[in-house]
């Protein structure tokens, strides 16, 4: 029997109860086939039966039971590459014998073939010279995958000197009933949350956040392997500032008192700066760089909140609201250049209590009207209050 140029595998997308898939490739044995519904691997005579064994334009898989809309239903050849036929002096050589034995090659180069065609690999116009191959275990263990300047592989830290992210990982295993999951730690919004389910990555809509607790609307399967990657803010922990030192750019100083900081504009971001300094407009170039760092959050010395309750905020905070219907006050008697910063998740009804002063020169409260969304809040003076960047 001759073997004809095709793939080895077959994918459709289910509709409502249909059973029957058709395989459009050649194999010996029924065992030769694997056949996946969405990640689950299926098992033949319970799950499945298998005609068209032997003809070299395939046949067709039939399910016990119908699929649902939507189910991917994935069918490929996995024959063993081993060769059971023997030939013997002086024995007979049959074609048929002979003609399968080929065939089977064929059969397993054609496998191999499809299982490359979806690998990651270099195209053909790349230089021989450029190295593919990855370093050992070692050296990429708990690293990222990258390439450098040239397109060769390199492992890469998950954090560099000039990022601000670190990115944790838990693991769980479903039982088919649990639906929610506590993590060791947390981002302030399910939007920083990576979720594989038996390494395919879940849709943001797919489950929420609230504190510690990750929901999925629907029960992870049975012995699924779930894995959570966060993204974390990494704040380097301070103490407090007891004294400045005048030096080069910096003027006052002592234990008390009011501090001049000159800054070139050379892209320093207000992240640079002592969380106890008083930006004016004295202390840059020009007013480019002093209406950056005016509209730039200060990260260091801020600490961040996540409440299911309203409160009053204190300064230098991050509030992340995970729960609709709440009032997050600002804090009495501001000084100037003190902030607020308040995220909220998947509502749109946050309501922000002025408490005595104005808010953008209105004597209003402010209500945060978009869903996942940040705003911080900066004291400027009594006329305009509380300033939003």
């Amino acid at each position: 029997m001759t073997v004809t140029n095709t793939t080895a595998r077959n994918q459709y997308t289910a509709t409502a109860g249909q059973t029957v898939f058709a395989y459009t490739f050649e194999v010996y044995d029924k065992d030769d086939l694997v056949v996946l519904q969405n990640s689950t691997t299926l098992s033949e005579g319970t799950d499945y039966t298998v005609s068209g064994v032997g003809n070299n334009t395939g046949g067709n898989v039939t399910l016990s039971s119908g699929a649902t809309a939507g189910d991917v239903i994935t069918i490929y050849r996995n024959m063993a590459l081993e060769r059971t036929t023997d030939y013997q002096n002086s024995g007979d050589f049959l074609a048929a014998e002979v003609n399968e034995d080929f065939d089977r090659l064929w059969l397993a180069i054609q496998q191999n073939a499809t299982t490359d065609s979806r690998s990651v690999r270099k195209p053909v116009l790349d230089l021989d010279s450029i190295n593919m191959e990855l370093p050992v275990a070692s050296d990429r263990a708990h690293r990222l995958l990258a390439f450098d300047s040239t397109g060769a592989v390199e492992p890469v830290d998950y954090l560099k000197a000039q990022e601000v992210t670190i990115l944790t990982e838990d693991t769980f295993t479903g039982d088919g009933v649990t639906t929610a999951f506590t993590l060791s730690t947390a981002p302030v919004t399910g939007r920083l949350l990576q979720i594989t389910i038996d390494g395919i990555m879940q849709a943001i809509s797919s489950y929420t956040l609230s504190g510690l607790v990750v929901t999925f609307s629907e029960a992870p399967p049975f012995n699924a392997a779930i894995e959570v990657r966060k993204f974390i803010r990494n704040a380097d922990v301070i103490g407090d500032i007891t004294e400045v030192i005048a030096g080069t750019g910096l003027s006052g100083g002592g234990t008390s008192g009011p501090v001049t900081l000159n800054i070139a504009d050379d892209g320093v971001g207000a992240d640079q700066l002592a969380s106890n300094a008083v930006v004016t407009a004295s202390m840059v170039d020009d007013a480019v760089t002093a209406a950056k760092i005016a509209s730039e959050p200060v990260t260091v010395g801020i600490t961040s909140v996540v409440t299911s309750a309203s409160i009053t905020a204190t300064v230098n905070t991050h509030v992340y609201v995970d729960t609709a219907g709440q009032t997050i006050t600002l804090p009495a008697s501001p000084t100037i250049g003190q902030r607020v910063l308040i995220t909220v998740g998947n509502f749109t009804d946050t309501v922000v209590g002025r408490n005595g002063s104005n808010i953008m020169s209105s004597a209003s409260d402010f209500t945060m009207d978009a869903a996942y969304i940040s705003i911080q809040f900066i004291y400027t003076d009594a006329t305009q209050g509380w300033v939003m960047s």
